[in-house]
């Protein structure tokens, strides 16, 4: 599986169920999302825009996700509704492949991606303000994906979160 292939798996409308473990505190916080995930090609302009601005050619694009995500906590949290925006870029000989994210109108973020073939893990690591954030999906089958979420800082792992996410259908 090619990496634009594993991304075009992404798209679709799912439900997430997630448990989110903050180690620091020894606390746990479950709860529930619906993504809406649009595969975007490598000529759409949403991703030209974002990756033109930091001096570089729109021929590097090789696609993109637009990311809608309705969250809300499983105690009685408010809901979140969130939007990010995710080009990936070609990679370079045997370096990690380049994965830009905007989410809402924050700051665009830089991380990388690797797609472990043989067992067609995708794994996404950016460092962000909190730590590392290393994310690894993979599906257990075409409707049944898993996502795992690890943040490391100085002083080790401070977070851990699983999500098993049902593919509900496709997005036209």
């Amino acid at each position: 599986m090619e990496i634009v292939n594993f991304f075009e798996t992404l798209a679709g409308k799912w439900f997430s169920q997630r448990t989110t473990h903050y180690l620091g505190d020894q606390s746990s916080q479950a709860g529930q999302s619906n993504l809406l995930i649009e595969f975007l090609g490598p000529e759409d302009a949403r991703l030209i825009s974002l990756w033109e601005p930091l001096g570089h050619g729109a021929d590097q694009i090789l696609c993109g996700l637009q990311i809608d995500q309705d969250s809300r906590p499983a105690e009685t949290g408010p809901q979140v509704k969130s939007s990010s925006l995710m080009v990936v870029l070609a990679a370079r000989g045997d370096d990690p492949g380049l994965v830009l994210q905007r989410h809402g109108d924050q700051a665009v973020t830089t991380g990388h991606y690797h797609l472990d073939l043989a067992e067609e893990i995708l794994t996404l690591t950016t460092a962000t303000a909190a730590g590392t954030l290393e994310e690894r999906l993979w599906f257990a089958n075409p409707n049944l994906r898993m996502r795992t979420s690890v943040i490391t800082a100085d002083e080790g792992v401070t977070l851990a979160s699983f999500c098993s996410e049902i593919r509900l259908g496709q997005v036209r």
